[in-house]
């Protein structure tokens, strides 16, 4: 179940609500420092990213931010641009991401869009 959904004009100013919104939910999740500041990023990155997308697409439809914790922590990042418009910045943020996050996927999405997940492990309780 969704913790957050956000949908966001896909301009630069609105990159930084994602991350402010997204960093908030992992701490509530109990994500640690360090692993918070690898959420900034790629989250960052992720909707930067999608915002290009729109850009090159022509399309200024919401650009949406879902994140869950319920197993791990997972953000999920849909534009909503052709799956084969190619990244004008030959693959930098999408290499970026893939550095700070353990798991991620790229997928098409119906009937137009891509999205980009996102997650972290659960962070282990410790012993009782």
């Amino acid at each position: 179940m969704p913790t957050a959904t956000l949908s966001l004009p896909p301009t630069p100013e609105h990159v930084r609500t994602a991350r402010l919104v997204t960093v908030a939910a992992a701490r509530r999740a109990g994500v640690s420092e360090d692993v918070v500041d690898d959420v900034r990023l790629a989250v960052g990155e992720a909707v930067a990213r999608a915002v290009l997308r729109h850009a090159a697409a022509g399309t200024d439809a919401d650009v949406e931010v879902v994140v869950c914790d319920d197993d791990g922590f997972l953000v999920e990042v849909r534009d909503r641009t052709a799956a084969e418009l190619p990244d004008d910045d030959e693959g930098l943020a999408l290499a970026l991401v893939r550095a700070v996050a353990p798991e991620v996927d790229v997928a098409p999405r119906t009937p137009v869009g891509t999205s980009l997940r996102l997650r972290w492990p659960a962070p282990e309780q410790p012993p009782r």
